[in-house]
This record gives C-alpha cells, structure tokens and sequence, in this order.
C-alpha cells in the first residue's frame, strides 16, 4: 500500500464515529414484567452483529470468553479498528457502589421494576458505560471527533435476514443534520408528558425520555455529560434513589435538576415500520439505525459524484 493510501485509511473522516462498548455477564435475570429473562447465550447471539461492524471498536470485556470471541468476529477487518480491553469489575470505580445500591434495593417500599430497580448489578453496569466511555477517551483510542456508545443488543435485529446487512457489513456515521454542541439519544417518551417528573417519580413510574442503548457526541461534548451524568448518580445515592441510566437522565432534565446540566439533548424519534422495526424496536434503537443510513446515504452521494 502506498503511503497516500495508507494515511487515507488511518486518517478519519470528519463524519466518522468510534465505538464504545461493555460487557459484564449478569447470568439469568427478569427482563421487564412476565416471563421474559435475559442471558449470557442470548446476548452471545446479539455479540454476532459488532462482527460486522466496520468502525473503529473500542470494547471492555470482563471475561476471557467474550474477550476471544471479540478477537475472533473482529479478525477479518483491519488490526488498528479493534482494541479490546479486558477489564476487571473491581476497576471500575462504578462497582464500588454496588452496596449502597444493593441496599436501597432491599427496602421493601423501594419500587420493583426488572432488574432497573432489582439487580442492583444490572444498574450499576448501566452506569459503567459512562465510565468505560471516559476511559476510551483517556486512553487515547478515540481519534476520531465523534464517539458513541453501543449496547451489545442494540442491533440484534440485524440477525434477521430482513435487515441483515448488505455483504454482512455496515459503518455508523454522524447524523446528516447532527448538532455539534449536543449529546444526540433516541426519544422514547415524549418531553412534553415528561418535563415535568421529578427524579423520583421517573424511578417509581419507570419512565424513559431516551434510550440509553445507542448515543453519539463529540468527544468535547461526551466528557461534560459523561462528568455531569456521574455527578446526578451521586447526588440520587444521596438522596436514597438508583435505577439504570435511563433514568438518571430523566432525572438530569428535571425541573429538579436541570439547571445543573452543561449539554442539551438531541432527540431521534423513528415511526413504527421505519427501517424495518417496530414496536419498542424502532422506539429503543431508532438512532443507530440513523447512523447506519447517514453513512450509507453519503457513500451512495460519492458513487454518484465518482459516476
């Protein structure tokens, strides 16, 4: 390879996107009301699609089997656009909480909702994103502008032949109409029946403003609501509350809470059908698949422009 065409490759796209994940095994837990459980196979099964994913990954695994699994999905695209990092719960600082966590969840007035307000395991891995996210950033692995976040189930859909992507490969990119200054999620309940909820009542409504499953900023803008996301954990602790990530920032943009917030939020809102999801799919994973189609859109616009 030329050396032009090596910078080519290294050198990132203004648009390009690094990805951070996290997987902790939690074994068997409830998923939601009924019979519905998650575990380590099923989410095994959804690891499957992260092979397929052409960007940069940056993954933190805390066990040797996931850790090769990675290594082996990941061993057909270019060495420097997989870092896996394998990482002990003991050094991430947002399992020495688990506790105080763990103790707010045995009162038995606290609300039960499965596993955010249950398994107090479940909530503080929900937490550990932010940090991992953090540690990416400090590390150095992320040189590119934008970072996102990506749940390991986020795009479990993909194993469907539907959706599954063309040649067993897609890229994430910035939104076509992404603002810099913001944190962008995707919108599950609308703010105007959500602005007024207090930090408690969206931990015993369970309520979700949006998901926390797929999220993308730039690195500038990641730090702040990482530093103001860790800061809302702590004050809720105080204040005898803990649920998942979702609801911390609900919290956040609380009329409680709000004035103390650095970064706005950007919202997606997909329709039922969109992409071909539907239901709680399109509701919780609309703004990966946002991604997924910025980039094919400006690939597709380059192809015409190089016809």
């Amino acid at each position: 390879m030329s050396t032009r065409n090596q910078a080519e490759r290294l050198e990132p796209k203004p648009y390009e996107v690094t990805i951070i994940t996290l997987y902790v095994p939690l074994g068997k837990f409830q998923k939601g009301g009924g019979g519905n459980f998650y575990t380590n196979d099923k989410y095994r099964g959804w690891m499957q699609t992260f092979g397929w994913l052409s960007n940069k990954l940056v993954a933190f695994l805390t066990d040797d089997d996931t850790y090769n699994y990675f290594k082996q999905i990941r061993s057909h695209l270019p060495p420097e656009r997989t870092v896996l990092i394998r990482v002990n719960r003991s050094e991430l600082s947002s399992f020495k909480d688990y506790d105080r966590v763990n103790q707010i969840y045995s009162k038995s007035d606290y609300p039960k909702h499965h596993p955010n307000t249950v398994n107090a395991n479940y909530s503080i891995t929900m937490n550990a994103k932010y940090e991992v996210l953090q540690m990416a950033m400090d590390l150095g692995h992320v040189n590119t502008a934008y970072i996102a976040w990506l749940d390991i189930g986020c795009l479990r859909n993909m194993l469907e032949e539907k959706i599954r992507p063309k040649n067993n490969i897609f890229t994430l990119e910035v939104p076509l109409d992404f603002e810099d200054g913001k944190v962008a999620f995707t919108e599950v309940g609308g703010r105007d029946g959500l602005k007024n909820l207090s930090p408690w009542e969206y931990i015993q409504q369970n309520q979700v403003w949006v998901a926390g499953s797929y999220f993308i900023a730039k690195k500038t803008v990641m730090l702040k609501f990482i530093r103001s996301y860790q800061k809302a954990v702590q004050v809720l602790l105080k204040d005898n509350m803990a649920s998942t990530d979702q609801q911390v920032i609900g919290s956040m943009y609380s009329p409680q809470m709000i004035k103390d917030q650095e970064v706005e939020i950007k919202t997606y809102r997909c329709s039922n059908g969109q992409y071909g999801l539907y239901s709680s799919d399109i509701q919780y994973f609309c703004l990966a698949y946002v991604c997924k189609e910025a980039a094919e859109l400006r690939r597709a616009n380059k192809t015409l422009q190089l016809a």
